[in-house]
Order: structure tokens, then C-alpha cells, then sequence
């Protein structure tokens, strides 16, 4: 069981990593003539088509590839990744906050809300399941 919870956590990795940097890629590429034009209309109407609204949007995609870059790193390096895992788990579970109770200080009990919390939940069970069949990898320090 330990070896499957660690390719499914892998394959989830790798998943993520390609989304974000996708995603990412996608938001910086908005700007250029590489992206359609359906699509690079429906991120500026995502945008309302505001300036510092675009441009934060482009912000975000910068974090979004480097978060992507981060789960393609520990796919690799899988044997580092338990901390990373559920640094990325409390990542997972104030989006999906930020998706149930609104800023406006409203609960959000749509699909939109919960399809928001499945990452969380699937990280949240993957995370449970290695720290129940954790595998000891044995860690060379860098400064050893």
C-alpha cells in the first residue's frame, strides 16, 4: 500500500505542476500574439478588462508557474516532499476558504465553492495516507 499511496501522490504531483505552470503560462501569455483570441478575451472579461486588475492576474500567473515548478521539482525528489506536502495541503485549504466565505463576509454554498475543495480534500486524504504508511528515506544533509 505505501508504494501505491506514493505514485498516486507523484502522479498527483506531476498533474498539479503541469496545471499551474499551464495556467500560468497561459495568464503571461495574454499579452503576446501566441494566444488566441477567444481565449485572451475571456481572461480580460475575467479581468473586466481593468488595467491593475490584468496586470495583478499576471502577477498571479508568475506564482502559479513557480508553484507549478515546485511540484515538478518533488515529483522528482519525492523523498523531500512530506513537508512540502502539507505546506501545499493549508495552500489547498485557504483557497477553498476564500471560496466558501466570500470577502464580503458571505457563505458561498455553490458548486463553484466546492468544486474548490476538492483539491484540498485530495491532498488532505494523501497526506493522511503517507503519514499512515510513511516510508523512512534515508535524507543526505547538504552540509554533511
Amino acid at each position: 500500500m505505501p508504494r501505491a499511496v506514493d505514485l498516486v501522490t507523484r502522479v498527483v504531483y506531476f498533474l498539479a505542476g503541469t496545471f499551474y505552470m499551464g495556467l500560468g503560462l497561459t495568464v503571461l501569455l495574454v499579452g503576446t500574439m501566441l494566444m488566441p483570441q477567444w481565449l485572451k478575451e475571456k481572461i480580460f472579461d475575467m479581468g473586466h478588462n481593468i488595467p491593475d486588475t490584468m496586470h495583478l492576474i499576471q502577477e498571479i500567473g508568475t506564482l502559479w508557474i513557480l508553484v507549478g515548478l515546485a511540484f515538478v521539482w518533488f515529483t522528482k525528489h519525492y523523498e523531500h516532499s512530506y513537508r512540502f506536502h502539507w505546506a501545499v495541503t493549508f495552500y489547498l485549504a485557504l483557497v477553498a476558504w476564500v471560496h466558501w466565505f466570500t470577502a464580503y463576509g458571505r457563505f458561498e454554498h455553490s458548486s463553484r465553492a466546492l468544486i474548490n475543495a476538492i483539491p484540498f480534500a485530495i491532498f488532505l486524504v494523501l497526506g493522511l495516507l503517507r503519514k499512515k504508511y510513511k516510508v523512512q528515506y534515508e535524507v543526505v544533509q547538504p552540509w554533511e
